[in-house]
C-alpha cells in the first residue's frame, strides 16, 4: 500500500484513473480500497440528479432542448 507523508492513503492513491496500475503493481491492495470506501458517508440524500447530454454515449434520454424560432433577420 502506497501512503502519503502522514502515512494515510493520499488522492492520487485513490484516484481511479491511476488505481488499476498501483493493485497491478502490489502498492496498493483491494482491501484497503474496499475499507476507504465503506468508510465514506452516504450522501445520496443531499445530492441532486441533473441531466447532461454527452453525444459520445449516444441518444440523450431527456427531452431535447428547444431552440428559439428566429425571424429573417435572427431575432426571436
Amino acid at each position: 500500500m502506497t501512503v502519503g507523508e502522514k502515512g494515510k492513503l493520499t488522492e492520487l492513491d485513490l484516484d481511479r484513473r491511476v488505481r488499476e496500475r498501483l493493485l497491478a503493481s502490489g502498492r496498493l491492495s483491494a482491501e484497503t480500497i474496499e475499507g476507504h470506501l465503506s468508510s465514506l458517508p452516504d450522501l445520496e440524500e443531499q445530492s441532486e440528479s441533473m441531466a447532461i447530454d454527452q453525444p459520445a454515449l449516444g441518444p440523450s434520454t431527456h427531452t431535447p432542448r428547444v431552440e428559439p424560432e428566429l425571424d429573417d433577420e435572427g431575432s426571436e
